[in-house]
């Protein structure tokens, strides 16, 4: 049995999107959240619950641990809580050939 060597990556070739390696990361849950964070640009809680199917508590929850791993920030206004990225949630995303919305001041 002959075991073919790896070969480096083509600087000139996209990666493909790595979705699974990220979950495996993250945790799905956690996964899809950053995900849906990016796509919304600014997520609101509420978009999170909506979008996932799960209470508010487990958002909550999982939005605290991306949080509190520099992943996201989280600003309050009035009732909404809005979720965006940082810069190393945005990294984390292209690194993983995922799309990452562009942070706002």
């Amino acid at each position: 049995m002959s075991i073919s060597p790896s070969r480096p990556p083509d600087p000139g070739r996209p990666r493909p999107p790595r979705p699974r390696a990220l979950a495996a990361l993250l945790g799905a849950t956690r996964a899809q959240v950053l995900v849906l964070i990016a796509l919304h640009a600014r997520a609101t809680t509420s978009d999170l619950v909506e979008d996932l199917a799960v209470s508010a508590a487990t958002v909550s929850h999982h939005t605290s641990v991306l949080r509190h791993s520099d992943l996201i920030t989280t600003r309050r206004d009035g009732v909404s809580v809005h979720h965006a990225l940082t810069p190393l949630g945005e990294s984390l995303l292209h690194a993983h050939g995922l799309p990452g919305a562009p942070r706002h001041p």
